[in-house]
């Protein structure tokens, strides 16, 4: 080897055991936005790096001496990941989606990629697929496809309205779509699926201003949970109206995570050590926000002198407690009325109930069940919030809780996660068939 190649490895080197000891002193921290940093990761990540470039560089100082070897090798290499690539997607074909994760909006918050198919996750012994139109909706339907409808409704909504654990067609919008085309005849009414994972009032306004209203609906329904009294609180507190870039902070969009294809997803241990020297570029940007997916578990808020730590406070207190954080969410749905109108677009808001609010037999497995009790002293004070409204509101309220309560159908839910399972799904879409077709006994019939 010639001299050049010794001086490129120690000052390789050099920076390795540099950048050891930043790590060792809990510098690394500093350079990040958030002042977190895994230095177990970091460790990893230097070892792999200085190893890649020693090696390359011992490749390139004897390439005319091993050429053959190398060319060889690296046919070799890529025939052997061609292979394993092609044998993954035939044993677990899952594994060649894309990793479902969001993106970092400042307009909405969190959103989904265009166009993408989404491997959401393997849910009771099945693979659970996700398909997004060009403004990431979970829809087949298109922008231009939609518009050519004679009859169009929107549903707003969080990961109920989305459809968590079910299929594309699964999902109470997709069946509502089913039950009105087969009681129209044709195929000239469509449903839009506008619901995303986490998403509340606070954020169902903004999807509304920034992308529902471009398909022009004639209804907009808003489905909403129990969390999302809560998940307005906890979002609020980084919303800003007046912010030019956004009501959210951070870029427009952050990059996606990079997928490769299913041997890539296979070595998913590996990612933090192959991808950390990026993501800490990234971070050190002046626009880094942080992207948790399970934000909303850091809730924290102090209510009649406690510290609630659950989205689900409003179950442990009096509504004259509660009220205030139920007002802030009323505010923000009278604004998406009112948004509604100015388009000319019937708005109808759904109060959801969960599982414990009709039967406490269902999700024996609750893995959510830390979270609250069945029993909570204050659980129905949302729906009796709701009713109240509904005698003074300019939009129709529905009550769902009456039509669980007298249903014989069961199970509704999955047994380890308090979502709607598929038929749980197509009992929601029969409620709003017939609360869209004004059926007086919308809300009682089983």
């Amino acid at each position: 080897m010639k001299r050049p190649t010794y001086i490129l490895i120690a000052f390789g080197t050099i920076l390795s055991v540099a950048a050891t000891l930043v790590v060792l002193s809990g510098k690394l921290n500093e350079l990040s936005n958030d002042g977190t940093a895994n230095s177990s990761v970091a460790f990893r990540s230097i070892a792999l790096y200085w190893t890649l470039s020693v090696g390359l560089l011992l490749m390139v100082a004897n390439r005319k001496r091993y050429w053959k070897q190398y060319l060889l090798g690296a046919f070799s290499v890529v025939l052997c990941i061609t292979c394993i690539e092609l044998i993954l997607r035939v044993l677990a074909p899952a594994l060649a989606l894309r990793e479902f994760h969001f993106l970092r909006s400042s307009q909405q918050h969190h959103i989904l990629l265009p166009d993408t198919q989404y491997h959401l996750g393997r849910f009771e012994g099945e693979d659970i697929v996700v398909q997004t139109n060009i403004d990431g909706l979970r829809t087949h339907h298109s922008r231009e496809n939609f518009l050519s409808l004679d009859r169009r409704i929107v549903c707003l909504g969080d990961s109920f309205t989305f459809g968590a654990w079910v299929q594309d067609a699964e999902a109470y919008p997709q069946i509502l779509e089913s039950l009105l085309r087969e009681r129209a005849g044709n195929n000239s009414v469509g449903v839009l699926n506008a619901g995303i994972l986490s998403y509340s009032p606070l954020l169902e306004e903004q999807m509304l201003e920034r992308v529902v209203k471009h398909y022009k609906p004639h209804v907009v329904t808003l489905m909403l949970d129990c969390t999302d009294i809560g998940d307005d609180y906890h979002y609020s507190l980084e919303y800003d109206p007046e912010q030019k870039e956004g009501p959210f902070n951070g870029p427009y969009v952050t990059k996606p995570k990079p997928h490769f294809g299913a041997l890539w997803r296979f070595a998913e241990p590996l990612h933090p050590s192959i991808m950390a020297p990026f993501k800490l570029l990234d971070r050190l940007g002046s626009d880094y926000q942080p992207m948790d997916p399970f934000d909303y578990y850091k809730f924290k808020i102090q209510v009649a002198g406690q510290v609630e730590t659950e989205r689900f406070f409003i179950y442990r207190h009096p509504l004259d407690v509660t009220r205030q954080y139920f007002d802030a969410t009323w505010d923000t749905i009278n604004r998406i009325a009112e948004g509604c109108k100015a388009i000319n677009t019937e708005f109808i808001l759904y109060v959801a109930p969960r599982y414990h609010h009709w039967n406490t037999k269902e999700c024996p497995e609750n893995w959510e069940a830390f979270a609250y009790a069945l029993d909570e002293p204050y659980q129905y004070e949302l729906f009796r919030y709701f009713e109240a409204k509904a005698e003074s509101a300019s939009f129709k309220i529905v009550n769902m809780l009456p039509a669980f309560q007298s249903t014989q159908k069961y199970p509704l839910v999955f047994r380890t996660d308090p979502h709607w399972n598929p038929q749980g799904n197509r009992f929601v879409a029969n409620l709003l068939l017939r609360s869209l077709e004004s059926d007086p006994t919308a809300e009682t019939t089983p």
